[in-house]
Order: structure tokens, then sequence, then C-alpha cells
């Protein structure tokens, strides 16, 4: 499913950065396409806060809800569309952005459902 959006990123990623914060102002609910549970994320200060899902009937168990960052989330939107485009030999980047990222999941589903 995930293969079929490639993202016109800008350099910086900053653009792309405030939309995903601008659409979960109010908190939104995503699924997580390996388990099928649901996540919450929402804007908090300069970040986006990740929790359980409060509406959903599969909500995935946050214990601690991170704060991702802009920093995390430039790394990460920087091999999306190699991850999913690129060749066999472009894995390097996905595997340390990987590494870098533990939020790299839900970073993936934000950018795809809400750019």
């Amino acid at each position: 499913m995930l293969a079929d959006r490639k993202i016109p990123f800008s350099e910086s990623k900053e653009e792309e950065w405030e939309i995903l914060k601008q659409k979960t102002e109010g908190g939104i609910e995503l699924m997580l396409e390996d388990s099928q549970r649901w996540f919450l994320a929402t804007t908090e200060g300069d970040g986006i806060r990740i929790t359980s899902a409060e509406k959903n009937v599969r909500p995935l168990m946050v214990r601690e809800p991170p704060l991702i960052e802009f920093d995390e989330f430039q790394r990460v939107a920087g091999v999306y569309n190699e991850a999913f485009f690129g060749g066999i030999g472009d894995l390097s980047g996905r595997l340390e952005a990987h590494n870098s990222s533990p939020n790299m999941r839900y970073l993936f589903m934000l950018i795809y459902y809400l750019i």
C-alpha cells in the first residue's frame, strides 16, 4: 500500500513539517499498517506527540508517548521516497534513519496520510 505515493519534498522539509503540525493540531488517529492498530498524533508545542488511540476500537498501546521533533522528521523524510522507490542498493540510508529514529513507523504513516 505505501509504495503508491512518492512525495515531492521541499529541500529543507520545513514546509511539510508545518503541514503535519497543522493537520495534527486537534489530534488525528491513524493506523499502523504492520499491526492494524491505531495511534493518536497531536501537535504539542513544536513537536507531534504520539499516544494510544482514544476513539478507535483497536488502539495501539503506547506506554511512553514520544514527542517527535523536526530533526527526526527531517531524517525520516530524507529517506521516505528511497525506501519505496529506490533499488536494493539504496537500503543503507533507510537503515541509518531507522537506527536513529525510534518513531520511524509513525512518521511514515503521518507522511503517507497527511502530506
